[in-house]
């Protein structure tokens, strides 16, 4: 029997009215963190197309409190690109970011685990160096930062002077992050762990693995971009 085909999200007027604030609030507060020439405009502008991205990937039985936090990803993620993708010079690494995290989602569905590097690299059509150079190029490029998946909320506390719904959402994303790193090959887990907890320079995480600083670069690109294909399924 052929499965029901799912039935997609769509933005609405009351959708649009209901998710403003979120957008705005979002907007708010990543505006001090982007150059001074960047407008709370520029960044709602950028938000709404993440909206939509949003409602297109979703299904329409998809309990709200999950929409709403991979909607409040998909907004972030819109605005930050937007800054990015003023400088021509990072638009190469942006999309070979984007095709990365998309084809490790699109392995990951189609062998119903995660993808070893190797096979990442051949559905990328490049050889196994040359796939470590890319990550090395995209890592270079600021595409595997820390707020690309928003990996620092996982073990902060959130602020006092947050509304609930922020706290709310702050939350239920650190459990989808907690869970997603869980997912990720042990040796990823480990550098993430010694980066981001143990407050470890690269070059000692790679003394701990026995690996060079330039590999413990690409293992965490790599790591992110997993993460990246499995919270907000690029």
């Amino acid at each position: 029997m052929t499965a029901a085909k799912k039935i997609k999200r769509t933005l609405t007027r009351e959708d649009y009215e209901r998710y403003l604030p979120l957008v705005r609030r979002i907007a708010m507060r990543l505006a001090r963190r982007v150059p001074s020439h960047i407008s709370v405009g520029d960044l709602i502008s950028s938000g709404w197309l993440g909206l939509v991205e949003a409602f297109s990937r979703t299904d329409a039985d998809m309990p709200e409190n999950e929409f709403e936090a991979y909607a409040s990803h998909r907004v972030r993620g819109a605005m930050l690109d937007y800054p990015r993708g003023l400088d021509p010079a990072t638009r190469q690494a942006r999309n070979a970011s984007r095709r990365l995290s998309r084809t490790i989602n699109d392995l990951t569905n189609k062998l119903g685990r995660p993808p070893e590097e190797e096979e990442i690299a051949d559905e990328l059509g490049v050889g196994l160096e040359e796939y470590r150079k890319l990550l090395n190029n995209i890592s270079s490029a600021g595409m595997s930062r820390l707020e690309l998946v928003d990996l620092d909320k996982v073990d902060t506390q959130p602020d006092r002077r947050d509304a609930p719904d922020e706290v709310a959402e702050t939350r239920l994303l650190a459990q989808h992050v907690a869970k997603a790193i869980e997912r990720l090959p042990i040796r990823l887990q480990q550098v993430l762990a010694l980066y981001y907890q143990e407050d470890c320079t690269l070059r000692e995480i790679g003394a701990v693995l026995q690996v060079s600083e330039s590999r413990v670069c690409q293992l965490h690109a790599e790591a992110m971009h997993r993460l990246r294909a499995d919270i907000g399924k690029e």
